[in-house]
C-alpha cells in the first residue's frame, strides 16, 4: 500500500528545491561599490561666500591670491566700474540664455560655483588660446563652446575637494584651466603636482611654465567676481522670480 504520507513530505522537498534552485538563480550580486553608501560627503570649503564690493579682498585671499595680485584685481576692477559698469550689467540683462547665465553666476547648487562657472561665460577660446572676454566688445554672453568639453567640474572636484586642500586651491585650478592644463592637474602634473618634492605644487611654476597667465587670471578674476557681485545683488538675475 502505497504512503500516502511519504509521498507528500517528498513532494514537499521537491517544490521546496525547485523554488530554492529558482530563487538563486534570479538572485543580483551588489558590487561592493554600491553597498557602499555611507561615504562622507566633502564640502567646498568656500561654499558660504558672498559677492559683494566689500568682500572682494577677504575672498581674493581666500582663492589664493597673493597681496600684490590681489591689488591687481582691486584695481582692475576700478577700472572697468569706471569704463564699463553700465555694460556690465546690460549684458546680464540681456543674456541670450538667462537660466544658463543665472546657472553658472548664481550658485544655487554646491555641484556650480561661480568661481567656475562664470569661466563658461567669461573666457574665450580662439586658436587653442584661452583669454578672457573683453567687456568693450562684447555684445553678449554666450556659453563658450571649449566650456563644454573641458573637464571642469573635475578640476574642481580635484583641487577644491581634496582631503588636503591646498591654500591656493582656487587660483591654481583657474590657471590650469585658462592655460589649458586640466588633465595636468587632474593627474597631478608639476607644477599641479600634489607629491612632497618642492615645487610639485608651485604658482610661481606655472607663471614660469605658462608666461603671461597671472595676467589672464587677474583680468579674469575682476571680471568673475564684477559680474557675481551684479547677478546676486538684490534686482540682480539671481533674485528675479517667474511672474
Amino acid at each position: 500500500m502505497v504512503d500516502m504520507r511519504g509521498m507528500m513530505a517528498l513532494a514537499a522537498v521537491v517544490m521546496t528545491m525547485g523554488v530554492s534552485g529558482y530563487l538563486i538563480s534570479k538572485e543580483r550580486v551588489v558590487p561592493p561599490e554600491v553597498t557602499t553608501s555611507h561615504e562622507a560627503i566633502k564640502v567646498d570649503p568656500l561654499l558660504t561666500l558672498t559677492y559683494t564690493k566689500g568682500s572682494r579682498k577677504r575672498n581674493l585671499a581666500a582663492f589664493g591670491m597673493s597681496p600684490g595680485m590681489i591689488d591687481q584685481v582691486l584695481e582692475r576692477i576700478r577700472r572697468i566700474e569706471d569704463r564699463h559698469l553700465r555694460k556690465v550689467q546690460l549684458l546680464l540683462e540681456g543674456a541670450p540664455d538667462p537660466n544658463a547665465i543665472a546657472a553658472a553666476l548664481c550658485g544655487q547648487t554646491s555641484h556650480v560655483r561661480p568661481r567656475y562657472g562664470a569661466l563658461r561665460f567669461l573666457i574665450k577660446e580662439k586658436q587653442g588660446r584661452r583669454d578672457p572676454v573683453r567687456i568693450s566688445r562684447s555684445t553678449g554672453l554666450e556659453l563658450q563652446e571649449w566650456s563644454q568639453v573641458a573637464p571642469i567640474a573635475d578640476v574642481y572636484r580635484v583641487s577644491e575637494l581634496a582631503d588636503n586642500r591646498e591654500d591656493d586651491a582656487t587660483l591654481m585650478a583657474i590657471g590650469a584651466i585658462i592655460s589649458g592644463n586640466e588633465n595636468a592637474l587632474i593627474d597631478g602634473y608639476s607644477p599641479w603636482g600634489r607629491s612632497i618634492l618642492p615645487g610639485a605644487w608651485s604658482w610661481s611654476g606655472v607663471v614660469k611654465k605658462h608666461p603671461g597667465i597671472d595676467e589672464r587670471v587677474v583680468e579674469y578674476f575682476s571680471l568673475m567676481h564684477l559680474f557675481v557681485e551684479h547677478a546676486t545683488a538684490d534686482g540682480g538675475i539671481c533674485g528675479e522670480e517667474d511672474d
